[in-house]
């Protein structure tokens, strides 16, 4: 049976360019984002590349497991990459038995990223409140879970990404540390609108310093997911 690898980040972290590194391990597979089609259609939202992603990707729980259930007959490993807010209040049953890795990334390095695209950013937009209500759901969950704080991953991906390896029972292959340039056939439809920048990468990028404080309305976001952000980070894998 292949091993489930279970990713859950918020957005403008480095999801992406974990996923395309996850993609480079012999037999895994990756699934981009497999709760957005469902997370959209639930919530009306007029994201781009929103009808696109509701014509191509799954739209229900019961899809996406099958969709799961397919990749997972045809790899030893498959690679969620998965977003905490589309995950609110969905079952967790389809994939208990996975090893799970929360992303984090400092709430102001997220919304000055993503506002770029999306300037009327909330607090449940960047998915920090998210991660804390479900790591405390997934702790009750049998397999193997870790919170990594993505800065610090950057900081010395050659020495940080296999010991991310190792805790999560996964043997450790350099190939991780790179990935051809440009668009990948397992992105999800959206990507045109928010992968550019990754697109350009081949492997990962030096972490960033904090930015100053942002504009009120956006400071305010920050402050908001802050102590979620706290909250996770006491409890992240330490190297």
């Amino acid at each position: 049976m292949a091993q489930i690898i279970h990713a859950i980040s918020g957005p403008r972290n480095i999801s992406t360019a974990v996923m395309y590194s996850f993609a480079q391990r012999p037999g895994c597979r990756v699934f981009d984002e497999p709760m957005y089609g469902k997370f959209l259609q639930k919530k009306g939202l007029n994201h781009p590349g929103r009808l696109e992603t509701l014509q191509k990707w799954p739209n229900d729980a019961e899809s996406v497991g099958s969709t799961v259930r397919k990749l997972a007959e045809k790899s030893d490993e498959v690679y969620l990459k998965n977003m905490a807010h589309h995950m609110v209040d969905e079952p967790w049953d389809w994939a208990q038995q996975s090893a799970f890795i929360f992303w984090i990334r400092h709430p102001r390095k997220v919304v000055q990223s993503f506002t770029k695209i999306i300037p009327n950013v909330t607090a449940e937009d960047i998915g920090l409140d998210q991660e804390w209500q479900q790591w405390q759901q997934v702790s009750r969950l049998p397999g193997t879970k870790i919170i990594v704080d993505s800065d610090e991953m950057l900081a010395d991906p050659a020495n940080t990404l296999p010991r991310i390896c190792e805790a999560l029972g996964l043997d450790w292959h350099p190939e991780m540390l790179s990935w051809p340039a440009g668009a990948k056939s397992f992105d999800g439809p959206w990507a045109k609108h928010w992968y550019g920048n990754v697109h350009k990468s081949t492997g990962f990028g030096q972490p960033k310093m904090l930015p100053e404080p942002l504009i009120n309305a956006h400071e305010k976001v920050v402050e908001a997911a802050l102590p979620a952000y706290l909250s996770l980070f006491s409890n992240r894998f330490k190297f």
